[in-house]
């Protein structure tokens, strides 16, 4: 039964290992694109990432295909993620309850090449929920092929993460 067990298993992450090599193949021009996008939005400030995965502490986690994302521009903030878990207090109405910042400002600490991480670069930063008195703190690890890993916390509910990559910001088209 052992046996069977430690077979199944490795048969399982056999397959996430092929699944993940097959999803992130890229000739090595595209690895240069995109380094070079990333390395360039980290020191422009331009930060354009688009959401792929919601992963909550206590809840299964789940692909997202609903365009979140979250957006900094010469300091400015703004996101839109749904959010899965456990609170501590009641949410006034059903867009409380997500992590939503439209132009908030926010001051971004950026460590590039953090020790003891594998990532190009670590974006720390905070912001108040503007329905209550609390605060999200936000940690990003960014990599040189463009994906980002998204940490929030909160001091009144259960920390989530999202997965996402990077993306050129959309360009908007002007109305004629």
């Amino acid at each position: 039964m052992k046996t069977f067990k430690t077979t199944v298993l490795a048969l399982i992450a056999t397959a996430f290992v092929f699944a993940g090599c097959g999803a992130f193949t890229q000739t090595p021009q595209e690895k240069e694109q995109t380094a070079a996008l990333v390395s360039n939005a980290i020191q422009d400030g331009d930060i354009y990432i688009v959401i792929d995965r919601i992963q909550p502490r206590a809840f299964p986690q789940k692909e997202t295909m609903d365009g979140y994302s979250i957006s900094i521009k010469d300091g400015i903030l703004k996101c839109y993620l749904p959010y899965v878990g456990r609170a501590n207090f009641s949410f006034p109405n059903e867009d409380a309850i997500a992590v939503d910042a439209d132009n908030v400002p926010v001051n971004v600490k950026t460590t590039m090449n953090p020790s003891r991480r594998n990532c190009y670069a670590l974006l720390e930063f905070n912001f108040p929920n503007r329905y209550n008195s609390e605060t999200f703190y936000i940690t990003i690890e960014v990599y040189h092929n463009g994906i980002a890993y998204v940490k929030v916390d909160s001091q009144y509910r259960d920390f989530i993460n999202y997965t996402g990559h990077f993306e050129e910001r959309p360009v908007k088209k002007e109305k004629k």
